[in-house]
């Protein structure tokens, strides 16, 4: 039986980091002065928008004008949607997928088109799986203006290959395609696609975030890639006073401290291993193969309510899905190992409690 570790709650249902960022970055903060806080960026005067972008650019071998920063990738999807769409408008967008998706079209009078994923295993895992060819099937039919891919996706935990992006890429070369890897480095750190796609497809944006990965949601900090035929997002986006200059300082540290995040990534994938053993051993439960920092689990639909009492009462906090696509599913944020420890310990203290 678990003990009652935590005397606060833990938040384990908003896909935040339990780990926290770079510890490099805590220090620059005890060395903020004046010219971060009291100036403006005098990054213009020099040609570029700022010093995160032209770093970005470098890095990946773009021009500074197509990297784009915005206030986390949320931000880059609702500029996106409302420079592009216009009433009747429509957006392709997958039905398993974060609720947003499902009303930014709404705010400028367009509407969805959904496409489904398909349940499979992926190394031998429970998982959701992009299903290409319906995807490809459902474009041509509806045409839509815009196409929303999330990879790795929420709460659903897949990614899309690179092979398959590209065969989807092929055959829509008539749309605007955003790309969303907010929960990229995950499951794998590969930027090998990033150039090419978007060199040889001029209306795709791939769109990235602080806020995961590199644990900085709280500075609210995200870029993205965009490809030549964007050049009305990229001027639409453009905050000619400037970022905000900690956030990009805050930024730059993160890229730099690989080792640190390596190291989190590598224990958060030892308790994804450690999930998917301890949840195929209950009756009842699945758990899906993710590459983010959350896990997908599926559940039976009558202890939900007395499930979320017990742990709440544990001061755990999990995130209890109720929406069209997920009435039995859960997601799960990745704590840290003695959160993690912690939560499946409460979960079957439960489960042995339950009347045979």
């Amino acid at each position: 039986m678990s003990e009652k570790k935590f005397n606060t709650i833990q938040y384990l249902d908003r896909n935040e980091s339990q780990y926290g960022p770079s510890p490099k970055c805590y220090e620059y903060l005890k060395t903020v002065k004046i010219d971060d806080l009291s100036w403006y960026s005098r990054d213009f005067a020099r040609g570029v928008k700022s010093k995160l972008s032209e770093r970005i650019a470098k890095d990946f071998g773009f021009k500074e004008n197509q990297v784009i920063l915005s206030y986390g990738s949320e931000d880059i999807l609702k500029q996106l949607i409302h420079r592009y769409i216009v009433r009747g408008d429509k957006v392709l967008i997958p039905k398993e997928a974060w609720w947003y998706y499902k009303k930014v079209a709404y705010e400028v009078g367009g509407f969805n088109v959904e496409y489904p994923m398909r349940k499979g295993k992926f190394d031998g895992v429970d998982s959701y799986l992009y299903d290409v060819d319906k995807m490809i099937e459902i474009y041509e039919r509806e045409r839509p203006r815009v196409v929303v891919i999330a990879s790795p996706n929420n709460p659903t935990g897949n990614r899309i290959t690179k092979e398959e992006l590209h065969r989807f890429l092929d055959a829509c070369r008539g749309a605007i395609v955003m790309i969303d890897e907010a929960y990229w480095g995950f499951g794998s750190t590969d930027n090998s696609y990033v150039k090419p796609y978007i060199d040889e497809f001029p209306n795709l944006i791939i769109c990235r975030t602080f806020s995961k990965y590199f644990a900085l949601a709280g500075s609210r900090i995200g870029f993205s890639f965009a490809g030549n035929n964007l050049e009305e997002l990229k001027g639409f986006t453009t905050r000619y006073l400037g970022y905000n200059l900690i956030s990009e300082n805050l930024a730059m540290i993160a890229l730099d401290d690989t080792e640190y995040y390596q190291r989190v990534t590598k224990m958060m994938q030892e308790d994804k291993e450690m999930f998917y053993k301890e949840f195929s051993a209950m009756g009842g439960f699945t758990a899906y193969k993710s590459f983010a920092n959350f896990m997908l689990v599926d559940m039976p639909a009558n202890i939900r309510k007395d499930l979320d009492k017990f742990l709440k009462e544990r001061n755990l906090l999990i995130k209890f899905l109720d929406e069209e696509a997920f009435k039995t599913e859960t997601r799960i944020t990745l704590g840290t190992k003695e959160q993690n420890k912690y939560l499946i310990e409460s979960i079957k203290e439960f489960i042995n409690k339950q009347p045979s």
